[in-house]
């Protein structure tokens, strides 16, 4: 094909309808399944990479070729205990022939061709494979049920088999399957029905609680409150003192009239001292200080020699 686009649709389109197929076929030719999709994932990797140089006649015959060719396939199916007792007492040759007819659904002469044969002598082969009565002829009644046999199983493989055959060609982990443990759903049941009435029942009760009488906060007007609010007598500070006289009710009312007649300590508070400068300069001018002695004189001058 010239177009890309269509032989890759193409190649998609085979892979799909033969995929099936090779997962019974791979199965039933080596006896294992874990074995037969790892072949089946191998040959489709294989195929779609060597497909498109080939023409599309000989995809069948190809790609029949190479699953048959896989060495996973190689092994007897005598001790499979899943597959049909006419497929699993053959061996190998002949096993390959019935199932390229019976699974792959093959013509005599694509078949032959899969095999390396020639027609007749695939024929032969084929006749030695069907199912047989006691007296040495050939069974058509258990041929039918082996050909049905053959489809239901291609018609029943799982999409979950189908997705692990394909991540193994993606060159993909399959994902583990864990079982359940059949007590685990039981388990679940057991608190899952308490637990959901408990939510039940405390909603309940928080949607009852705001219609309840005693949450209420309306009560009767002066019974009950809990907040008793109640009026001051009414009071004028500012009438027991005097506008004019506003050192009257100074605190420090004594220790200013000490000062203004001379009877106040020596060894007062310097702090205080200026402090009481700056209070008695707004109303009425100060004293003259006290004479200090000679004495006092001297040390205050080298006080101020002293002092750097």
């Amino acid at each position: 094909m010239n177009d890309p686009a269509a032989a890759r649709a193409a190649l998609t389109a085979f892979l799909r309808g033969v995929e099936r197929r090779g997962v019974v076929f791979a199965h039933w030719q080596g006896g294992d399944p874990v074995a037969g999709d790892a072949a089946l994932a191998a040959t489709l990797r294989d195929f779609a990479r060597t497909a498109p140089g080939a023409p599309f006649a000989e995809w069948p015959r190809r790609f029949w070729a190479m699953l048959l060719a896989a060495p996973q396939l190689r092994g007897s199916a005598r001790q499979a205990t899943d597959l049909p007792a006419a497929i699993a007492s053959l061996a190998s040759g002949p096993r390959a022939a019935l199932l390229l007819r019976v699974v792959a659904g093959l013509a005599e002469s694509e078949a032959a061709a899969v095999l390396g044969i020639a027609r007749p002598t695939y024929r032969l082969a084929l006749q030695r494979a069907l199912p047989r009565r006691d007296d040495g002829g050939a069974d058509p009644d258990a041929w039918r049920e082996l050909s049905q046999a053959a489809q239901l199983a291609v018609r029943a493989v799982p999409a979950e088999r189908l997705e692990t055959i394909a991540m193994l060609r993606d060159g993909l982990r399959p994902r583990a399957v864990r079982p359940v443990p059949a007590t685990a759903g039981r388990q679940r049941a057991r608190w899952l029905w308490p637990a959901t009435l408990a939510v039940l029942a405390l909603t309940a009760a928080a949607l009852a609680a705001t219609w309840w009488e005693p949450w209420s906060s309306d009560e009767p007007d002066g019974e009950g409150a809990r907040i008793r609010v109640e009026e001051l007598p009414p009071s004028t500070p500012a009438a027991r003192f005097e506008a004019t006289d506003p050192l009257s009710g100074h605190r420090d009312l004594d220790l200013l009239v000490a000062q203004a007649t001379g009877e106040f300590p020596d060894d007062a508070d310097p702090a205080f001292d200026a402090w009481l400068v700056q209070a008695l300069a707004q109303d009425a001018p100060l004293p003259d200080p006290p004479a200090t002695s000679p004495v006092d004189g001297d040390a205050a001058s080298r006080e101020q020699v002293d002092a750097p």
